[in-house]
This record gives structure tokens, sequence and C-alpha cells, in this order.
């Protein structure tokens, strides 16, 4: 079954309790499913609070995250083991059953070079161990391949299947993000075709992270790739409304992507429901 969501950070830049009032019920008023939320600082979360305010309107939570610069699992295996190992007991806590974002990874990073085989090492050696415990969850952990302003790590769905493979946990996914892939891939149809049956959660995000329907990304090519390989996931929304300085200061946001969040829900949220049903993919 395809769900359609939406990232906190049209909200807000964290997940506090009076933000979560507010996002939560405004969510359900639009008719969104999915509410991925942050998990940059997992020991933040009030758990009891978010699983009551999401159960009192019907939707559900996914989670994601990028790692702290001091615990980047291509330097620092162990520090990045254990941050997703907290932050997977968090999720779990809330409800979640996919865990997502560059979680192999601090957004931003870059070395100068091409990946290493060293690194790529490095981060299976973390994963591993976290994909474990995610499976004894029930959870599914991804690694989204960001631009490569972003990350010289994985810039591809097929950089990231290759870690996959090695990985070697079933239970883990690629999380792709058709702004990254717009950049990317050869057209975001093919990285979708390859990433098929892989890639359970996908970000919709505008070729300006702004409001979808109003850039360059073709939302017709998206849909129609998704139902033609038969997916049947989660397209959460991903609009930068609203973000902490240090994710704005990574992802260099550095003008407003929309006029305010009721222009991504009521034109954005609208246009990608109408192309979902256009193609079968809900009802």
């Amino acid at each position: 079954m395809t769900r359609i969501g939406m990232h906190f950070s049209l909200w807000g830049a964290g997940w506090t309790r009076e933000a979560a009032e507010q996002a939560v019920p405004e969510a359900a008023r639009y008719g969104l499913e999915v509410i991925e939320i942050p998990l940059l600082v997992p020991g933040s979360i009030d758990v009891g609070h978010a699983r009551d305010l999401l159960a009192a309107n019907g939707i559900a939570p996914s989670a994601s995250l990028c790692l702290p610069p001091d615990r980047r699992a291509s330097e620092h295996p162990a520090a990045a083991r254990d941050f997703l190992l907290e932050a997977l007991e968090v999720a779990h806590a809330l409800g979640c059953t996919f865990l997502g974002g560059v979680t192999y990874s601090a957004l931003g990073y870059k070395t100068g070079a091409a990946p290493t085989e060293a690194e790529y090492a490095a981060i299976a050696e973390a994963l591993r161990p976290a994909a474990a415990r995610a499976a004894e969850l029930g959870m599914t952990l991804g690694l989204e391949p960001c631009n490569r302003y972003e990350t010289h790590l994985l810039n591809t769905a097929a950089q990231t299947l290759a870690l996959l493979d090695r990985i070697g946990a079933a239970n883990t996914a690629v999380h792709l993000d058709t702004y990254h892939m717009n950049i990317e891939e050869k057209g975001i149809g093919t990285g979708l075709r390859l990433a098929a049956g892989r890639a359970p959660y996908i970000h919709l995000s505008e070729s300006d992270r702004g409001v979808p329907g109003s850039g360059t990304i073709d939302w017709e090519d998206v849909f129609a790739t998704l139902a033609a390989t038969g997916f049947a996931g989660d397209l959460v929304v991903e609009s930068f409304v609203t973000l902490p300085p240090e994710i704005a200061a990574a992802l260099c946001v550095w003008r407003p992507v929309a006029r305010d969040r009721y222009e991504v829900l009521d034109q954005g949220v609208s246009y990608l429901r109408r192309l979902a049903r256009n193609h079968r993919l809900i009802p």
C-alpha cells in the first residue's frame, strides 16, 4: 500500500512537544498518513507524548537522521554504530518501522576526493550491527544517496545498492530522493527502475526543495515509473520550510523555498496526490 507523508521540517526545525502538537493534527487534516521525525538528537524526543499524539490523529511515524560530525561511519565506525543503535531504539519506541537518511555520514562532509575502499569498509562495519538490531526490531534501515555537493560517499542508486550488497542484510534499503536523483541519475526514472524492489521509501522533493510541481522535476516520469515497477511503499514530501541552522548550513539553504507551509500543503501535496491517483498508486 502506497502512503503519502511529510517530513517534519515543514513545521519545525526540530521535534518538540509544541511543534508536534501543531504539526500532527494539521497533517491529519490534510490527509497525510506519515510524518518523518528527524532524530538528529535521538534522546531529545518525548517518546510517550509523540506516540500518543500520533495515535490520536491516525498518523504513522517514520524516522531519519544524519550522523554527527564526530560519528561519521567512514572514520569512526564504532561511534557511528552506537549512535545508530540508540536512534533505532528511539525510532522503534516511537512506532517507526523505517529509519533512513544519511545513516552513513555527516551531511555536508566531503574529503575532496573519490570514496575509498577503506571508507566503504568502515561504513559496512558500522552498519552491519545496526542492520542486525533493526531486523530484531522489525525495522528497515535505509541509506540515502545524496548529491555530490553534500557527500562524496553515496550519490547514486547504483552505488548504494553495491554498499547494501556489501553489508549483506535483507532489511536494508535504498532511500531515494528526487532532489538528489535530479542531479546524479541519468533520469530519475532510470534510478527508480534500478532500485525497484529495494527502495520502499522515497523522498519527493522539488528541484529547489520547495513546492512540488513548481520546479523542474519530471513528476510524470516519477509516478509513471513507480507505477510500472509496482511501488507500494511510502512517498514522503521533503520541503525545507524550516531547518535547524546546522542543517541549513550543510545544505546551503539560504533563501525561502516556499511562501509558507500552506503553499506546500495546498498546492504541492494536492498536485502529487493527483498524480498518484492518476497512476493508480493510491485510491
